[in-house]
């Protein structure tokens, strides 16, 4: 079969290392806040004894730490972790456009595409030309649409660096569609 004539397409999903190591996150914010919780007055205690700051040897902020981790890192952490082992898929990228869970975005819509580097997360931004609400699917609330259109964002992140594809392949691949269309 020709290579000219196959149709190319990126379908950019976590890894399992990605979902794994996510995991193990949870569980180890998950044993942190129990530990706060059932060893309170140990810690208690201890900064009584060597700090001497009064809110630092009270049982109670202890416990209140362990129930905050519990609470926000555990119970949203899960959340996350399972909406993205059902469905790993961050967006694909093919010869048309692009596919993201906003909606279709064709190659003459696109404005700017570049990568950003933040503490070692390696984001792909992409910055649409007109407002992003305009690209938001039908399924989004009014409520979604109206807050998109009062922020008059234009751009769309997305983070590859726990992904299934070569970032640097993908960003040419992008980045040459983008000039055919310019």
């Amino acid at each position: 079969m020709d290579t000219n004539l196959e149709f190319k397409e990126f379908r950019v999903c976590y890894t399992k290392k990605t979902l794994f190591i996510i995991f193990l996150a949870i569980i180890l914010f998950t044993l942190t806040g129990l530990v706060f919780i059932l060893k309170a007055d140990m810690f208690a205690a201890d900064a009584n004894f060597s700090l001497g700051l009064s809110w630092f040897s009270n049982v109670l902020f202890y416990k209140i730490l362990g129930w905050i981790d519990l609470c926000f890192f555990t119970m949203l952490g899960s959340v996350a972790y399972f909406k993205f082992s059902k469905s790993p898929w961050l967006f694909t990228v093919n010869e048309k456009g692009l596919i993201l869970p906003e909606g279709f975005i064709e190659w003459e819509h696109v404005a700017r595409i570049y990568l950003y580097e933040m503490k070692g997360l390696v984001l792909i931004r992409i910055n649409v030309k007109s407002n992003a609400a305009e690209y938001l699917k039908r399924n989004y609330s009014r409520f979604q649409k109206f807050l998109a259109l009062v922020q008059e964002k234009n751009t769309f992140s997305y983070p590859v660096s726990g992904t299934n594809v070569d970032i640097h392949e993908l960003y040419k691949f992008m980045r040459s569609h983008l000039k055919k269309c310019s």
